[in-house]
């Protein structure tokens, strides 16, 4: 992308991951897919926020979801270019509509204190027609 700049998440697992962190890592792949299927023009960022915190709640890992206890954050991702954090922002409040050319990063994340975070973060460009996913690398959980 010329000069701008690519945000990207992968999880890599020492030995075998807990139940209970293979299910959050499921789930942060299952609310990427759901975003994406957001992903399109006029869709208002908060929008995005929203939807992944149903699914975070519903699972009934919303206090895991972005963070934990009060280094918890209350956003999905953020747009991207020449500087790694731009506008829009998908949190609660940002009720700007996406729009073609944007370059937004989507990251749902799960922090378990003392045993580690999971989760998968890819870059998409918002297209007349929806999107297209800018990120390369392989998805899936990386056993070493």
């Amino acid at each position: 992308m010329n000069e701008d700049v690519i945000d990207q998440t992968r999880t890599a697992v020492i030995g075998d991951l807990s139940e209970e962190l293979k299910e959050a890592y499921t789930l942060s792949e299952e609310i990427l897919r759901s975003t994406e299927a957001m992903l399109k023009p006029g869709t208002i960022a908060e929008s995005l926020y929203f939807n992944a915190l149903e699914q975070a709640e519903a699972a009934g890992l919303s206090r895991h979801f972005m963070g934990y206890g009060q280094d918890q954050v209350k956003f999905l991702g953020h747009g991207i270019g020449l500087e790694i954090d731009e506008w829009p922002v998908l949190a609660r409040g940002f009720r700007m509509e996406l729009m073609p050319g944007m370059v937004l990063a989507i990251e749902p994340k799960f922090t378990f204190p003392g045993r580690g975070v999971v989760g998968i973060e890819n870059s998409y460009l918002i297209t007349e027609q929806g999107f297209e996913k800018l990120t390369l690398s392989r998805e899936g959980l990386i056993h070493l």
